[in-house]
């Protein structure tokens, strides 16, 4: 009868394996992590390794770096005054169910100006039926594949950035539907680069909607049927901070 259960248990265990599958959507931290002008970059200040002549290697850094650059979280706080700060996010809201929007195709024809339109979340819903209460909203712009040139990613003429992102109306819409703990894009910024209003991350930063920034987008996720992990660090009184994204696909 053991026998006969453990077979069992490990045949599960086998199957729900395979049907899962895990996505890092973080980029690394290190000297090439992009940033914007005037932020400051990730550097490690201080180094120690060493052979100890007990025997064993040790090994030490200090780091520095501003909240806002690379695979990044934005709290409520950065954009709104009485906002939640990175510390103060309920833990529930770090567990969401995934939804993608992929504009990979828009973007290449329209580039900078590509924007996520109420069209799209529209479209997106006659697909695949309503968005799920506690969803996280991913959108693709296909802009991952710059990472490794700054100057491409942030669509830079001279220090004046011109990356895609969401418009004002779309924003509406994400707070209105009351599905969202939060959206997140493989842009710098969920308002397009050239703005001066930042309407997108004022008006979701008043109703207590987070951020996920430069995320690592590479591979093809589906429009939905996936979790997601966001574990940010846990900064006292951040306004952002580092984040580590995974997502779990299912059925695959």
């Amino acid at each position: 009868m053991f026998l006969t259960t453990l077979c069992l248990l490990l045949a599960l265990s086998s199957k729900v394996t395979s049907l899962e599958k895990s996505v890092d959507l973080s980029w690394d931290f290190g000297s090439n992590t992009v940033y914007i002008s005037g932020m400051r970059k990730f550097a490690f200040e201080k180094e120690i390794e060493s052979s100890s002549d007990r025997g064993y290697w040790y090994s030490v850094k200090e780091f520095c770096a501003a909240e806002h650059g690379g695979t990044h979280f934005d709290a409520p706080y950065h954009f709104y005054q009485e906002g939640i700060k990175v510390s103060e996010i309920p833990a529930q809201k770090l567990f969401a169910k995934g939804a993608l929007i992929n504009l990979t195709a828009e973007a290449e024809e329209q580039g900078r100006n590509a924007r996520l339109t109420v069209k799209h979340l529209e479209a997106w819903e006659a697909r695949n039926g309503n968005f799920e209460i506690g969803s996280v909203l991913l959108v693709q712009f296909g802009r991952s594949k710059y990472w490794q040139n700054r100057t491409k990613y942030l669509d830079l003429e001279g220090e004046t950035l011109n990356f895609p992102g969401f418009s004002d109306e779309a924003a509406r819409w994400i707070v209105n539907s009351q599905k969202f703990y939060g959206v997140g894009l493989d842009t710098p910024s969920i308002d397009p680069g050239n703005t001066t209003t930042y309407f997108a991350h004022r008006h979701l930063a008043a109703n207590n909607l987070y951020n996920l920034e430069n995320v690592k987008i590479l591979d093809s996720l589906p429009d939905k049927g996936f979790d997601l992990v966001i574990a940010p660090m846990k900064i006292q009184d951040g306004t952002g901070a580092p984040v580590r994204i995974f997502a779990t696909l299912k059925n695959v």
